[in-house]
């Protein structure tokens, strides 16, 4: 892969050094890093992958619907490989978590042209939801156009699954093929305690409030009790919300179920479910090497950021807990010390590997008090390429931003413990003046970093970026 690493496409980045977060501190030394310029003028880039098909080209997502092709040179492809804004719903001009998540390409995508995505599609009419931000959460398959490697038959549409979504949040979208073959499917918790109209807010906020929320109206902390059922959806294990699904995409109309899937044949729960408890799956990434092991982002709800390591299946807490925390919506800054262990099925809450606090902890009413990390988890990788030696088996994970009014991405570097078990220690490795979108894998396992200037998918601010070595 060729980076345009001159001075000029350099991001200015501050290499900087917080103290370790877990139990224990890295023993060797941590090379310096920085971010070479890959493509630019996206409205917000949401995704980076590539086929293992020997090609090295890179495909390119933005969130306003269009995939584009990033060629070993370089240069970008003239044409979008896929565009998927006609099918899309509306994105709003201001923070909006809609519109296209993620791309799969199947793991004999050279040989067949087969790849998935997950996008908002336009609301059905038999939803039974409406307004501005309903809409029809949809997971398909595409091929490639005959003869055109770099460009997409559109028409090949093959809907795999559709959910009718109440509210434009907790999306999840997160795709991954996984060691075994099958495709695994991150899907949100619906959101719905975001979406309630502010006439329902109660109390209501004060000017202080609503002068930090800015243009964002609706309080998820002050609702009658009518509305906490939403919390429970990731938990209800006959919803897909909330969820890790686990299909059989060669077999099947419109997929197959995998016969080790938790509840095939069994009626606790629905067969496409492989683990349960998530809030927004936004990222999910197999390691490459080792066990094979999947690690899912956490994006908070109220304090603590996640990344949790899926090795089996079980449930992963939410909305019973955050983290390694319990989690109350009546009480989310000041969450009782005592919650479940365990679910009705009687399985253990499984902890994440990663936890940190974020910037909601520096509020006055809020009866935690630590020291905020950042504003939202945005997912990684098990980093095993070959351009950082240093950093093989450790986790590359990034963060939104570290304070809310200024963009101020950033880089985690996190060291798992012999075991792989309990919380990771971790360390900032880069500060950036961008806000921090999203990351992304080649096939040759390098990490890239997707930004924005405005986090929010409007303008041509977005960036993606390669993490390179300083002195590259």
């Amino acid at each position: 892969m060729k980076i345009r690493a001159q001075c000029a496409t350099m991001l200015c980045v501050a290499v900087l050094s917080l103290s370790m977060a877990g139990t224990a501190a890295a023993t060797e030394p941590v090379p310096e890093v920085t971010l070479a310029l890959v493509a630019d003028g996206l409205d917000a880039p949401i995704f980076v992958t590539a086929p293992d098909d020997g090609s090295g080209r890179r495909f390119v997502g933005d969130q306003t619907g269009a995939i584009w092709v990033i060629h070993t040179d370089g240069t970008r492809s003239a044409e979008p490989f896929l565009d998927l804004s006609g099918q899309m719903v509306r994105l709003l001009e201001a923070f909006d978590e809609r519109g296209l998540w993620s791309l799969a390409p199947h793991p004999d995508f050279a040989d067949n042209g087969r790849f998935f995505v997950t996008y908002s599609a336009k609301r059905r009419a038999e939803s039974p939801y409406s307004g501005d931000t309903a809409y029809t959460w949809r997971l398909s398959e595409f091929r490639v156009a005959p003869d055109m490697p770099d460009r997409a038959d559109s028409n090949s549409e093959r809907v795999l699954l559709e959910i009718d979504w109440i509210n434009r949040k907790h999306n999840g979208g997160g795709l991954a093929f996984g060691p075994d073959g099958y495709l695994y499917v991150g899907v949100g918790d619906g959101g719905g305690v975001h979406g309630v109209p502010d006439v329902y807010i109660a109390p209501p906020l004060s000017d202080d409030e609503v002068r930090e929320a800015g243009e964002i109206k609706e309080d998820p902390y002050r609702l009658p009790e009518e509305f906490y059922h939403f919390d429970a959806w990731a938990q209800d294990l006959g919803r897909l919300h909330g969820k890790i699904l686990r299909l059989d995409v060669d077999n099947g109309d419109p997929y197959g179920l995998p016969a080790t899937n938790p509840f095939v044949g069994r009626p606790e729960g629905r067969g496409e479910i492989f683990a349960w408890g998530f809030r927004n799956p936004f990222r999910l990434a197999f390691d490459r090497a080792g066990a094979g092991d999947l690690f899912v982002n956490g994006v908070a709800e109220s304090l603590w950021e996640t990344i949790y390591m899926i090795d089996r299946p079980g449930n992963y807490g939410w909305a019973v807990r955050e983290g390694t925390h319990c989690f109350d919506r009546r009480r989310a800054f000041d969450p009782p010390e005592e919650c479940p262990r365990r679910d009705a099925l009687g399985e253990i809450m499984r902890d994440p590997v990663v936890e940190y606090a974020n910037w909601s902890v520096t509020r006055p009413w809020s009866k935690v008090k630590m020291e905020p990390r950042g504003t939202a988890n945005v997912g990684g990788f098990i980093y095993r390429g070959g351009r950082f030696p240093e950093f093989e088996g450790k986790l590359i994970f990034g963060d939104f931003s570290t304070r809310f009014d200024v963009p101020t991405g950033q880089i985690f570097l996190a060291m798992p413990p012999a075991s792989w078990r309990g919380l990771w220690p971790f360390e900032r490795l880069i500060e950036i003046d961008q806000r921090v979108h999203s990351l992304g894998q080649d096939a040759d396992g390098e990490v890239y970093v997707l930004t924005t200037a405005q986090g929010i998918p409007v303008g041509k601010s977005g960036k993606v970026w390669a993490l390179v070595r300083k002195a590259d």
